[in-house]
């Protein structure tokens, strides 16, 4: 089973709550599922360009060509090949930092993870679960713009059953931040030992 793990986490190491709970979904996945290969993009550390109309009309030259081996494609396809999706991003300007909508420009690409058809796009994607980790903050709430459109995306693209799991409030006065994580935690290891 190959899990991509796509790490939109932006603070460094240990100060980033949200990587620590993708770390704590990822060890309890590695318990029960040892046979598990993950494979983590660290997006911050990519560089990673908006596609611009230069770039756009490259990448349709390619595609016209059917070449989609080429390194311009790369990202789409470790991402069409994988089994499981893990995202883990934190709550920023209601939805998620910008990397992520640029790395979701770079994967969003015809023939590899989607198929236009008349009746529609038709998913390409292997994974058949996706689960979005995220904290906040502030108060959060259902109806979150940003894990919508992760969702919407992610069954655009083929894959089914998506999951988000958020720890939010950990920033408000008189929150117990430590408590607060380890309710998410718990929560988290219960989806791992099940996907």
């Amino acid at each position: 089973m190959n899990v991509l793990f796509i790490n939109s986490c932006m603070k460094p190491g240990d100060e980033s709550r949200t990587k620590r709970l993708c770390n704590i979904f990822i060890e309890e996945l590695k318990k029960k599922h040892p046979d598990y290969c993950i494979e983590e993009i660290e997006l911050k550390k990519m560089d990673l360009k908006p596609y611009y109309f230069e770039r756009v009309e490259r990448r349709y030259e390619l595609l016209n060509n059917k070449d989609y081996s080429n390194p311009e494609f790369d990202l789409a396809n470790r991402f069409a090949q994988a089994d499981r999706i893990i995202i883990g991003a934190p709550y920023w300007d209601l939805a998620f930092p910008s990397i992520l909508k640029i790395y979701i420009e770079h994967i969003f690409v015809g023939g590899i993870t989607y198929a236009a058809t008349e009746k529609g796009l038709v998913g390409l994607s292997k994974a058949d679960k996706a689960v979005f980790i995220q904290t906040a903050g502030g108060f959060v709430g259902k109806d979150d713009p940003g894990t919508e459109y992760l969702g919407y995306v992610l069954k655009t693209l083929g894959v089914n059953e998506f999951q988000s799991v958020c720890s939010d409030f950990i920033d408000v006065e008189g929150s117990d931040v430590e408590k607060k994580l380890e309710e998410t935690a718990a929560v988290l290891k219960k989806i791992a030992a099940e996907w």
